[in-house]
């Protein structure tokens, strides 16, 4: 009986391959659904072809989409239908779960997009929602021997040259190996020329990936930012993004004053000078927002200096006119920082009447607040409302973490 299943399988199979391609009936990838693997195999060594596989879970969102949006487009199917046999397993049932363990390796998330020989090697891999030209292109590349592990190979062979480069990043995007590919990147702009951007072949493969804001090739970005907006007809906006985000978050970094648990706060970054020069970047290509950053630096001089209640002071004056980046979150990061440096009453008083003040505004409501105040209150010598406080705290921070363990637990 076992011998009949498996023939009646393999005709089955072989009626599936042998059917006219979906070129002609103008519809989609036809699949074989959560199929017994070991027949797939052989299939594949009888009709000598490769296997396409989708890798899918029943509750993945972008799988559905790829399903339903990209699957069934008649030019994919003219290409798959072809060429492989394509089949689909849920990684949560039947040969599908000895599949995701057997190719854990490449299997990164849901979707991801195998192809295999017959022999069961991975060939290809894509993950994501890939867009029809984008699948069909990353699976032909393997199929003609182009694959990400060929590529990667090749890569570490010593391959440097910008035409391999750039499909070396996109075979790593495509598999949604972003570090790796970021990676790649960051290795080529620190082994070019910065001018080296002005080649359109160089723009185009890592000009995206000049972010770190020490290296020559950031500098030469932002100092010919115009020309390439005016000259090379660049993307002057993506250009300021991309600027702009690097520089907000080495500042963000450098301007820290938020304590680590088991710090006394009192180490403060003093390059105030490599702060001042991130600054002229975003005002050398017009990035909005930069005063922020600008009068941050301002208060984080006064903190080095030890001049504490002026540094308050102009703090009090930048969120009362509203500033961009003076949250209810911010004052608190900086009163973590004062409350540990200064230790008169007075300005702890302060910093107490603004946290209470920030308390009565629910749009300003931080429940960590709670503890910090319990603690300016216990150097205040108000021991019984620190005593509350610290109760509140704990209270809602033991229904806060519930509510985490319960929702990670639906999640597994």
């Amino acid at each position: 009986m076992k011998r009949l299943r498996m023939a009646i399988t393999m005709l089955a199979m072989w009626l599936w391959v042998a059917s006219p391609a979906q070129s002609v009936d103008g519809v989609g990838i036809r699949f074989l659904d959560n199929s017994p693997w070991q027949e797939v195999l052989t299939a594949a060594q009888q009709e000598n072809k490769l296997i396409f596989i989708d890798c899918y879970t029943s509750w993945c969102g972008p799988c559905k989409a790829l399903a339903k949006e990209v699957f069934t487009r008649p030019e994919v199917g003219a290409f798959f239908n072809d060429r492989f046999i394509n089949v689909k397993y849920d990684m949560e049932k039947g040969d599908g779960k000895m599949l995701r363990e057997r190719y854990r390796q490449h299997i990164i998330g849901f979707p991801t997009l195998l192809l295999v020989n017959a022999e069961g090697k991975v060939l290809q891999q894509l993950a994501g929602y890939q867009q029809p030209e984008a699948l069909i292109g990353g699976i032909r590349k393997a199929a003609e021997g182009r694959d990400l592990f060929t590529l990667t190979r090749e890569y570490g062979q010593g391959n440097r040259e910008i035409g391999f480069i750039k499909e070396y990043i996109e075979s790593l995007n495509r598999a949604f190996l972003r570090d790796s590919a970021a990676h790649v990147a960051h290795d080529f702009i620190i082994r070019m020329q910065p001018a080296d951007l002005d080649k359109d072949s160089v723009w185009q493969t890592v000009g995206s990936y000049v972010t770190d804001v020490r290296s020559d090739a950031f500098a030469y970005l932002v100092d010919n930012a115009n020309r390439y907006q005016h000259k090379l007809h660049r993307d002057r906006l993506a250009i300021n993004r991309q600027v702009g985000y690097a520089c907000e978050r080495e500042l963000r970094s450098c301007l820290n004053v938020r304590p680590k648990r088991g710090d006394d706060g009192t180490v403060l970054c003093a390059d105030t000078i490599w702060m001042q020069r991130l600054i002229h970047y975003m005002e050398k290509v017009n990035v909005e927002g930069r005063d922020r950053y600008q009068s941050k630096l301002y208060i984080h001089k006064l903190l080095l200096k030890g001049l504490y209640d002026e540094a308050w002071q102009v703090l009090m004056l930048c969120c009362r006119m509203q500033l961009s980046g003076y949250y209810s979150t911010t004052v608190h990061d900086y009163v973590c920082y004062l409350m540990e440096v200064n230790k008169d009453k007075r300005a702890l008083k302060a910093y107490l009447a603004q946290l209470e003040a920030m308390q009565g505004d629910k749009r300003e409501y931080n429940y960590h607040t709670l503890e910090t105040m319990a603690r300016l209150c216990q150097r205040l010598g108000q021991q019984k409302r620190a005593e509350v406080l610290m109760r509140e705290f704990k209270q809602i921070d033991e229904e806060k973490r519930k509510e985490i363990d319960s929702f990670l637990k639906r999640e597994k």
